[in-house]
């Protein structure tokens, strides 16, 4: 039936009708209609996914009627088709109607203007003509055909997956790595979807489910092993024991026929199939144990490609030259601080870990500036995991850092980093904050280090590990075939020391910490006191520090009102509240406005997941809204309404985004609630963020729980293990 959109029944507004979400809507006839019953009607209310709402198109609408006893007759919309007629206000209107992201009335106009009647054809076909128009950037360009083609061409797909939760924009990936082929192997392959990033196997195995699959096929089985494998790399580790594995696999596949035996003759053939590899009574993915492999290969040899005899072995130059540096830098220098020096200058590869107050800082600029006077043609690399931790690195040694993608020529992508990294061109390479580089990263690392350079790793092995998998830091000290300087002696007497000395008891499980001006306990057991309490907490000490040095640290994201989201929105009230003169942009639930601390949540081009910066400027144009974000040092990102997902308000995080990080003050917030999250690694973290103060706000009980809970589970990798058998 021909139809024309008339009013948003559910959601409520527009704005908030996402593609692929479920809607109701009601629709006019442009034809006599009857209904189920033989009725003639002049409203249709139509519900399903992906229904058309655009004013200035019809619709011819195929489905089926069906009746409610809540909400009467309805039509449930299966598929539709666009009627446009090929005018100029028609084709204009359609354009500029909301659904082609990036494209206002004036562009639109300008679009028909360059194409005329044929527009719709070209941009069915030939896309590319559109980067012809003034004012379509790349950008712009890649919006609109993404947009384009999830509202013509794969709108099928979309409509096909979404009553399964897959997202429009995964839809419409899909539609692109699979084209006219999609529908079919979504139909017939229904768990080649686990391939693609942001689908799991759950997804795919109801959509399977749907299409009739055996739950003991062999194909569900093999793809529920490999999933099994990659949601424990979600959570940090490379590998599962070989009966867990097993037992992991039976558990998630809930089929009662399917037995140990049959899963392990399955996890066999994919072992003689080279999809699953098999290590020391472990089980890795191909990609995993490759990746981890190798990581151990290229550390051995670079290690063993150092033969350069360095003059500082000998103790009394050493002495001489150490003396020099203690006086430029006005300290005296303990011996294992001294000791950890000689290492990392005589080593092709060596380790330097400790907590804070340790000196670690100040052992890497004494490496730095004896190494730069030794060689001073030498070429010097210094990065980290993180943009700030580089920055940071930069500030207290005086020597120019970078972020370790940054220096390896990795590009930034939503899903971490892509390309092929580049040689480092340098003699010395050190790198901080080492317990945040997980294995894929360290081998980029490693992988570029040309043979013969000295590679300095500075971390704190008791601090939360990488996001991504493996315990790189923990397995090479554990390893022992690398020189490791441990600092365990806190030499911090300035303010802050009881940070620095609380941190170390933590670390030896030691809960009788010790309180004072510096570091404060405020007990609140319930929850929305505690919101309360922070908040005052927190105007107190961006009063006195200033917000750049104020850190705000939660377990959660979400769930309670001392989550980071419910903290983010009710401190931006108070911290930059709504005024007349202020611009604001609506992106789902969250506000953007002017002057806002914002955080970037992915790695995007220049700006690393992360990086602290704030709202400049929202300026709102008849094509798109334009959100201006200042991150410091001259980088000033651009963001237009569908790259906000990027941002997020900065002004309160969780404890994991916080690594890499140092702030005067931070805020810590700790509730029995928290249980699941507890842990010593976690506690540890967050009071290390504090330089001068450290403010608890929570139940001692929790505190308690964190430090008595080592991490939960050794992560699954043998990187330790292969060093080992290498070094034989």
């Amino acid at each position: 039936m021909l139809c024309q959109f008339e009013r948003l029944v559910y959601p409520r507004n527009i704005s908030s009708a996402e593609t692929g979400s479920y809607m109701v809507a009601v629709y006019r006839p442009c034809e006599r209609v009857l209904d189920g019953t033989g009725h003639s009607i002049s409203q249709v209310k139509a519900v399903g996914y992906c229904l058309p709402i655009s004013r200035h198109l019809r619709y011819d609408m195929q489905g089926k009627w069906t009746r409610s006893t809540k909400h009467g007759v309805q039509f449930e919309m299966d598929s539709y088709k666009e009627v446009i007629i090929p005018t100029k206000d028609a084709i204009t209107a359609y354009l500029s109607s909301g659904q082609i992201k990036g494209v206002g009335p004036k562009l639109a106009e300008r679009i028909y203007e360059a194409f005329g009647n044929d527009t719709l054809d070209v941009l069915d076909k030939e896309p590319d003509k559109l980067m012809t128009i003034p004012g379509i950037s790349s950008g712009r360009f890649k919006r609109i055909c993404d947009s384009y083609l999830a509202n013509r061409r794969a709108r099928d797909v979309v409509a096909f997956l979404s009553p399964h939760g897959i997202t429009a924009n995964r839809a419409v990936k899909l539609y692109k790595e699979y084209g006219e082929r999609t529908l079919q192997i979504v139909k017939e392959h229904p768990y080649q979807l686990c391939q693609m990033e942001g689908i799991g196997f759950l997804t795919a195995d109801r959509i399977a489910e749907s299409m009739g699959f055996e739950r003991l096929s062999t194909e569900r089985v093999d793809e529920g092993l490999l999933y099994t494998l990659k949601d424990a790399e979600s959570r940090g580790h490379l590998c599962m024991e070989k009966r867990a594995f097993i037992k992991a696999c039976l558990k998630l596949l809930d089929t009662p026929l399917l037995t140990e035996e049959m899963a392990a003759n399955r996890a066999m053939r994919l072992v003689h199939d080279g999809r699953l590899v098999t290590y020391e009574g472990f089980v890795y993915r191909r990609e995993t144990a490759l990746a981890e492999q190798h990581l151990a290969n290229t550390i051995m040899s670079r290690k063993n490609a150092y033969h350069r005899q360095s003059s500082l072995s000998d103790d009394t130059k050493f002495d001489k030259k150490l003396k020099q540096v203690e006086a430029s830098l006005h300290v005296r220098l303990a011996p294992e601080q001294r000791q950890a020096i000689q290492m990392a200058l005589t080593n092709g590869i060596s380790i330097i870990t400790g907590g804070p107050g340790t000196g670690k800082t100040m052992i890497q600029k004494a490496i730095l500036d004896i190494y730069q006077e030794e060689n001073p043609r030498n070429r010097i690399c210094c990065c980290a995991p993180t943009g700030r931790a580089a920055r940071r690195m930069e500030e207290s040694t005086g020597h120019a850092a970078a972020t370790v993608h940054k220096a390896l020529g990795l590009l930034a992508g939503d899903n971490g980093f892509h390309g092929e990294p580049k040689e480092l061109n340098a003699d010395l390479v050190i790198v901080d904050e080492v317990s945040m580089l997980d294995i894929y990263l360290a081998e980029h690392l490693f992988d570029t280090v040309k043979p013969g350079a000295q590679v300095v790793l500075v971390g704190d092995a008791d601090q939360l590990p990488s996001v991504g998998p493996g315990a790189v830091l923990k397995e090479i000290i554990a390893s022992e075939c690398i020189p490791v300087a441990r600092l365990d002696k806190v030499f911090r007497q300035n303010e802050g020391s009881r940070i620095a000395m609380n941190a170390k008891l933590i670390r030896h499980g030691n809960m009788h910490l010790e309180y004072g001006n510096d570091f404060v306990f405020i007990e609140s057991a319930s929850i929305p006191d505690s919101a309360q309490v922070i908040q005052d907490v927190y105007e107190k000490e961006t009063g006195k520090y200033g917000v750049d040095n104020v850190a705000l640290l939660t377990p959660y994201r979400q769930k309670t009102e001392t989550g980071a989201n419910a903290l983010n929105a009710a401190l931006r009230d108070v911290i930059n509240p709504a005024c007349p003169f202020s611009q604001e942009v609506e992106y789902g639930k969250r506000i953007f406005r002017e002057g806002d601390k914002v955080m970037q949540v992915k790695n995007h081009e220049h700006i690393s997941n992360g990086d602290i910066g704030y709202i400049t400027k929202i300026v709102t144009g008849s094509d798109e809204t334009t959100v201006f974000v200042d991150f410091g040092e001259g980088r000033v990102a651009e963001y237009d309404s569908s790259e906000l997902d990027l941002l997020d308000l900065g002004y309160a995080c969780t404890i994991h985004k916080s690594q890499g990080s140092e702030f005067k003050s931070v805020i810590i917030n700790l509730q029995t609630a928290h249980y699941i999250m507890l842990t010593r690694p976690l506690l540890y973290t967050a009071i290390t963020r504090g330089k001068e103060r450290v403010t608890i706000v929570g139940e001692r009980k929790a505190l308690c729980m964190a430090i008595g809970k080592v991490d939960t589970e050794k992560r699954g990798t043998c990187l330790a293990a292969r060093l080992k058998k290498l070094n034989l």
